[in-house]
């Protein structure tokens, strides 16, 4: 069944319209008709079965609502390249990724500017939300510097790890049922030195998730798996 992202789904048994875009896409490219059945995700925890009613609008059959996640992974990274955007962006709402900040740290490459969020991420998450059917799509945080990021972390309390050449995960992390983590990721170049040396001065775990080299986008899905596994 097709999946549309509908911000505003309502309750069952009303109508409801789909965003321009969303719109465009059901009606002109697939060429939806009276009568067929769709999903709607609104990316805060409901998902809802719809029948294409008259005049473009959806009627609301069923609606289901999401609990949040017992363990929320906050992921701050450095911006991937550009062509690793997409890729970084769906693959964290296929494994449900609660938020990501980008960082700008030393050796980043890609560097957009402090709290730019462009629209096109916020595109990439919500299909992404439709691609896996995730009820909750990533908060997108502004982009910071690296010294915002870590007085940031401290202010909310939150246990942080590190992606890292030696670290291994504690057996029982201080991560609850209901607890928030942080997971940051550096470029490809890696942490500076001073960088490493604030985390480790404000007790950030480092946290070493393979064997081998990975690229940014690579290390930020696949440390955050492991930690929502734990």
């Amino acid at each position: 069944m097709r999946c549309f992202f509908c911000e505003n789904i309502g309750g069952t048994n009303t109508l409801v319209q789909l965003p321009e875009r969303e719109e465009r896409h059901l009606f002109n490219t697939l060429r939806g008709r009276t009568g067929d059945t769709v999903q709607l995700v609104n990316g805060e925890g409901l998902i809802a079965t719809a029948r294409v009613a008259e005049g473009r609008k959806l009627f609301v059959l069923e609606v289901d609502k999401f609990e949040e996640p017992a363990r929320k992974i906050h992921l701050f990274v450095s911006p991937p390249k550009h062509n690793k955007m997409d890729q970084l962006l769906t693959q964290c709402c296929e494994i449900g990724v609660w938020s990501i900040t980008f960082i700008i740290m030393e050796h980043s490459v890609v560097r957009p500017d402090e709290g730019d969020v462009s629209e096109k991420w916020n595109i990439h998450l919500m299909e992404g939300c439709k691609q896996s059917k995730n009820p909750f799509m990533p908060e997108l945080g502004n982009v910071i510097s690296f010294s915002t990021m870590v007085d940031d972390i401290g202010r909310r309390k939150l246990q942080a790890f590190y992606g890292a050449v030696k670290g291994e995960l504690p057996d029982d992390p201080e991560g609850k049922p209901g607890s928030e983590l942080a997971w940051i990721v550096g470029p490809e170049g890696g942490f500076s030195q001073p960088e490493e040396d604030r985390m480790r001065a404000a007790r950030f775990i480092p946290f070493n998730i393979g064997r081998w080299v990975m690229r940014t986008e690579t290390a930020a899905v696949a440390g955050a798996a492991l930690l929502m596994g734990r």
